[in-house]
């Protein structure tokens, strides 16, 4: 393919020019230019994104290769369409069959036609890297991910039909200024410039909503598990305590223990065993207990019962030794 750079550059370059005319191409030229400059960036940057993907491909990163070939995908698209774009410029500044204000004209309508498409571009990108992140998430299961993704996405695709609906508006707007209505032409544009601002508006107080709700949720988040950590904790305690008391009751037992011999140290012995399990039975409550935390803190009714269920067989062991110690 040829550069249309240096085609409408060795144009520029060998063709006689009034200095108006100069004047009109050296700055249609260094517009071009931009346009030029901004595609050679995204390509290095597509250049970048194949060596992530290469990457993540060898470290078996399936969740950043599917990203990554998403974003890949959109960002060659845009380099196919913007290379289009470029040819179709060039072509406006080598032709010889435009007189300065028609091809001023052209020009203009087809940088503005370029930067509408790219914004379209820009929002389909974003559409389609938040298709494939959702459906990873739901392949995960991850149901308060999911739930977020997809009020987004339902955002950005509404987003995407108003402002296409809104810039095949703009095309009316042209063919009325080619066909000299310039005050037609003029009234259109206004309006159109009034829904665009209305459209950036309101996707901005909608940006500022979902972004409120997302924090409201993290808040929520951050109240449950504080909740939930200050009752582990006072479970922690508790064993603490338990753990404590034990200790304790060793050091009696063994002062007595030092006193005693035959039957009454085998007596002794056995207290010891059966207050040791009664020990250990009360520290499966607690750790169980710790279980049942999460499980109300995930409203998981199932885990729940059967976690209460544990704990009355455990309630229930420990009152039968009580019984046979005579207590």
């Amino acid at each position: 393919m040829k550069n249309p750079c240096l085609t409408f550059l060795a144009v520029f370059v060998f063709c006689p020019f009034a200095p108006a005319q100069e004047e009109l191409e050296a700055e249609l030229e260094e517009r071009l230019f931009e346009v030029i400059d901004q595609l050679e960036e995204r390509k290095f940057s597509l250049r970048e994104m194949e060596d992530e993907l290469e990457e993540a491909k060898s470290e078996e990163d399936e969740f950043g290769q599917a990203l990554l070939e998403a974003e890949i995908e959109g960002l060659s698209d845009w380099i196919r369409q913007n290379t289009e774009s470029v040819e179709a410029l060039s072509q406006i500044l080598e032709s010889q069959d435009l007189e300065d204000e028609e091809k001023e004209s052209s020009f203009d309508a087809g940088f503005e036609r370029r930067h509408r498409r790219n914004q379209v571009l820009d929002l389909e990108f974003d559409s389609h890297r938040l298709e494939v992140e959702l459906q990873l998430h739901e392949e995960e299961g991850e149901e308060e991910d999911v739930d977020r993704l997809e009020s987004r996405l339902d955002r950005l695709n509404e987003r995407i039909e108003k402002t296409k609906e809104i810039h095949a508006n703009w095309e009316l707007v042209e063919a009325a200024r080619k066909a000299g209505e310039h005050d037609k032409a003029e009234e259109l544009g206004h309006a159109l410039w009034v829904r665009e601002r209305e459209l950036d508006l309101q996707v901005e107080l909608g940006d500022r909503k979902s972004e409120v709700a997302e924090n409201q949720w993290h808040a929520e988040e951050l109240k449950k598990e504080t909740e939930r950590v200050e009752k582990v904790l006072a479970l922690s305690s508790e064993m603490q305590k338990q753990t404590e008391l034990r200790v304790s009751e060793w050091t009696k037992l063994k002062k007595r223990l030092k006193k005693s011999e035959g039957e009454a140290r085998h007596e002794l012995i056995e207290q010891y065993h059966r207050s040791e399990e009664q020990f250990h039975l009360r520290n499966e409550i607690l750790n169980v207990r710790r279980q049942l935390v999460f499980a109300e803190s995930e409203d998981d009714e199932e885990e729940i019962e059967e976690l209460n269920s544990i704990i009355d067989e455990l309630d229930q062991e420990i009152q039968e030794l009580d019984e046979q110690t005579g207590r």
